[in-house]
């Protein structure tokens, strides 16, 4: 069992959550309990457990609960730097971005509304060049 390199926030470690840690830390983009379950699948894990593990990470912190274009939940490690992916709506290819676009708008959007934005999703959803020309 490969140890992580992320604290658990007070959680027990256990060979499961490591398990589902380490997955995490591989994938690029959010994934779905489903993907992480594929990805574990030679782990003798089941998915109920792989569910669980994600509720409690997302309670203490560690992962981030978004939903993606297909109205899945997904999920990713709550990291220093915001990764957002552009993601093609016909053909699903996934570009990351370098920076995150969203500070600055949300600086502008508290100081014109009063809220206090807390959080933002990660993909953002239109068309690739590749099928932007096929049109």
């Amino acid at each position: 069992m490969n140890e992580t390199s992320f604290d658990l926030h007070g959680l027990k470690k256990t060979r499961h959550r490591i398990l589902v840690l380490n997955a995490l830390e591989k994938c690029e983009y959010p994934v779905s309990a489903e993907v992480l379950f594929s990805m574990l699948k030679k782990e003798d894990i089941n998915l109920s457990t792989i569910y669980r593990t994600l509720h409690s990470f997302e309670e203490k912190g560690l992962v981030k609960k978004e939903i993606n274009q297909d109205k899945e939940n997904v999920f990713s490690l709550i990291q220093e730097h915001d990764n957002h992916v552009l993601v093609c709506i016909k053909c699903h290819k996934k570009t990351p971005l370098p920076k995150c676009p969203y500070h600055e708008i949300n600086e502008q959007i508290e100081e014109e509304t009063g809220y206090e934005i807390l959080d933002h999703n990660t993909e953002i959803y239109g068309l690739c060049p590749d099928c932007k020309n096929k049109k």
